[in-house]
């Protein structure tokens, strides 16, 4: 599972652009909640745009939108506004803020700043730029930081740099060398400072700010300040706030305040920073510090004031309430209001909360956001009505329209995707998953540890085209796109099977999909990489697992957490981690143990440093479920790849029915167990997408 990654690798995968959907794909209004009381006396600002993030590797970025004056919150708004966008935002939304008449959504993992109509957030168009990171402008130009390498923790990593875009023309006109991994910027005068993490060259994080001169677009010098550096906020002192995270193993998170007269640090604070912002004179600050040696987050929250540089306040949620967020990721102030709001990005792969608070720290209202919320745009614009489109649709539904069973394997994530509450049956959980994966829905479920799976059906046959690929699974899968091998890939396998007997049932023979490891396992661009690290590289038909049931539930992490055997004179246990506290054993299950069977793919997840501090998850070929970003080709699946038992090939004029389960057994450190997640399957026919098949 990749969830915990998201602490620390900081981006990911590029690829989609800008292109037409010719009306095939069904575009759905956003979700409207009435969140407050209207007000139509609401001044300056008219509301406020946030952009979630969404799951890195499934171009899940969607962006939201409160109107203060109706007092209506709406998920989801770009698609309908943008019907011709292909692949929506993109994949991980990273920075937003307004400037002019426009939006400008950065979105790190597809390379692109997003450039919208702030009236209407309708696309105006979009800049190509690799790894991108934050954006500021200043004098009708805007800034955008830049890892400008691949995306992989490596101790050679290029230095960064910093674009430079004409607003007017949305043309790159300048680039400007930095220091490694640039984060946050901010303009002081005739010059830009950046602030340098490094986070790619860990342990040998960056220390600096870079100062550039804006007249020459030239490095003037760097400032030595702290490790990981990350936040910036300038105060109307001349002082520039500057967060280091630490290095999540003992060197801790702390924030400098730099004199921008003279370039020196003039001030730091013991505080913790995740996330910041400055409203007049008081910086307020929380912090969701991860500790990897002790495998927990430490929360907590904060006001400065930037006359004093003293810490006055360390709990601005007052009411209590502040016990309710899982895990702090956004915070902003209405510069009119003093309203407070705070994003809680839960467990980072399910919908999120937004909560706001008056200017006293009393919770005024909550609403469930996309995944991961995290970046908030005030807007002094009243967002306007959508035109409503109604493509033309038939009978087809391109996605899941039923779930016959689920069954996951123990995994941290069992329980929690979809969510289990008592008194649940299997029944309900079946219902869970549909809502969760079916009809384009988008979410996330997990399969949980080899052999755990899911089945699902169509209310047609997805036909089998010769010389094309029939059906696409979407998973969180992502690959780094210089290296398309390495990157985080928890390969499923999948089967097929025709409703033969015609009873709308999936009892009828099962065919496997033979991907490229059910070919020749050696073949695979990682196989001597694995071989090498000691991995079980075997590619085994007939492999059997069972979790037994823990006789207790511990209530802290645990390395011997749920025991397993295979029928390979293989056992060992799955480990709770102090992030998912849950039970992993499926509680709606009542047996005590759980026996999987089916085909066991190589082991793929490669310690790279020899430390247990790095792993990266391998991709496959091709044929399997989240071994490939939900933008690449190699989530499309052809109907003609079909196997029967003995693995010979067999010919099928279209499917009915679908099952994935988990297809590798491995526990990857404190990543945890490799586990399949999946978030929908769609009929690539239905769509109108033709895939060439290999």
């Amino acid at each position: 599972m990749r969830t915990i990654d998201k602490l620390f690798v900081i981006s990911i995968l590029a690829l989609t652009l800008v292109g037409c959907r010719d009306n095939i794909e069904p575009i759905l209004p956003p979700d409207q909640t009435i969140v407050t009381y209207p007000d139509p006396m609401v001044g300056d600002v008219k509301g406020f745009f946030l952009l979630n993030e969404g799951n890195m590797g499934s171009n899940k970025a969607t962006l939201d939108y409160f109107d203060y004056e109706s007092g209506e919150y709406s998920c989801n708004i770009f698609p309908q506004r943008n019907p011709h966008v292909v692949k929506e935002l993109g994949d991980v939304g990273n920075d937003l803020q307004v400037y002019g008449e426009r939006l400008y959504a950065v979105i790190n993992c597809s390379n692109l700043v997003e450039v919208m109509d702030l009236s209407t957030a309708e696309h105006i168009g979009a800049i190509s730029i690799a790894n991108c990171r934050y954006i500021t402008f200043d004098k009708g130009f805007a800034y955008v930081s830049s890892y400008a390498g691949p995306v992989q923790v490596d101790p050679t990593a290029r230095p960064g740099k910093v674009v430079k875009i004409d607003t007017a023309t949305l043309s790159i006109v300048g680039e400007c060398v930095v220091g490694y991994q640039p984060e946050e910027m901010a303009v002081v005068g005739d010059r830009l400072y950046v602030a340098n993490s490094g986070g790619y060259r860990v342990p040998n994080y960056d220390t600096t700010v870079s100062v550039i001169d804006l007249a020459t677009f030239t490095e003037l010098k760097r400032i030595e300040v702290a490790i990981n550096l990350h936040r910036l906020e300038l105060d109307r002192y001349g002082y520039l706030w500057v967060s280091s995270r630490g290095d999540y193993n003992g060197k801790q998170s702390a924030l400098y305040a730099i004199d921008t007269r003279t370039d020196q640090v003039a001030t730091k604070l013991d505080l913790p920073v995740g996330n910041m912002t400055r409203v007049g004179d008081s910086l307020y600050v929380y912090s969701n510090a991860f500790d990897k040696q002790a495998q927990k987050h430490s929360i907590s929250y904060a006001i400065i004031n930037l006359a004093t540089r003293e810490v006055v306040d360390r709990h601005f949620i007052k009411d209590g309430t502040e016990s309710q967020i899982v895990l702090p990721y956004g915070v902003a102030v209405n510069p009119e209001t003093r309203e407070i709001l705070v994003t809680d990005a839960g467990d980072y792969v399910t919908p999120g909360k937004l909560h706001c608070y008056n200017a006293d720290g009393v919770r005024q209202w909550s609403v469930t956001t996309g995944d991961i919320p995290a970046h908030i745009a005030f807007t002094h614009r009243k967002l306007k009505p959508a035109t409503i489109i109604n493509p033309d649709q038939n009978d087809t539904n391109p996605y899941i329209t039923s779930v016959f069973d689920y069954r996951p394997a123990a995994g941290q994530f069992v329980n929690v995707l979809p969510k289990y509450e008592a008194g649940d049956t299997q029944q309900k959980m079946n219902a869970k998953v549909l809502a969760a994966i079916g009809n384009n829905a988008r979410s996330q479920i997990s399969l949980g540890g080899f052999g755990g799976y899911v089945v699902v059906g169509f209310d047609h046959t997805i036909p089998n085209v010769s010389g094309l690929r029939d059906f696409r699974v979407l998973g969180n899968a992502f690959c780094n796109p210089t290296t398309p091998v390495g990157g985080s890939c928890e390969p499923g396998i999948i089967m097929v099977a025709r409703d033969a007997n015609g009873n709308g049932l999936p009892d009828d023979e099962w065919y496997e999909i033979a991907g490229s490891a059910h070919r020749d396992v050696k073949s695979e661009a990682f196989y001597q990489l694995a071989h090498k690290a000691g991995l079980d590289v075997a590619f085994y038909t007939d492999y059997q697992i069972t979790y037994y049931r823990p006789t207790s539930e511990p209530d802290e992490p645990t390395e011997q957490y749920i025991r397993w055997t295979d029928n390979k004179q293989g056992e060992g246990y799955l480990v709770k981690n102090s992030v998912h506290l849950q039970p992993y054993f499926p509680q709606w299950i009542t047996d005590n143990e759980l026996t999987f069977s089916g085909s066991r793919l190589p082991q793929n997840g490669i310690d790279t440093n020899g430390t247990g501090q790095n792993f990266v998850l391998y991709k496959f070929g091709y044929g399997y479920a989240d071994n490939d970003a939900n933008t690449g080709v190699e989530c499309s699946i052809d109907i003609d790849w079909a196997v029967d038992s003995e693995g010979k090939a067999v010919s099928l004029r279209g499917i009915d029915f679908i099952k994935i389960y988990s297809g590798v057994n491995q526990q990857n450190g404190w990543i945890g167990e490799c586990s399949t997640e999946i978030s929908g399957i769609e009929d690539l026919h239905a769509l109108g997408e033709r895939i060439a098949t290999r």
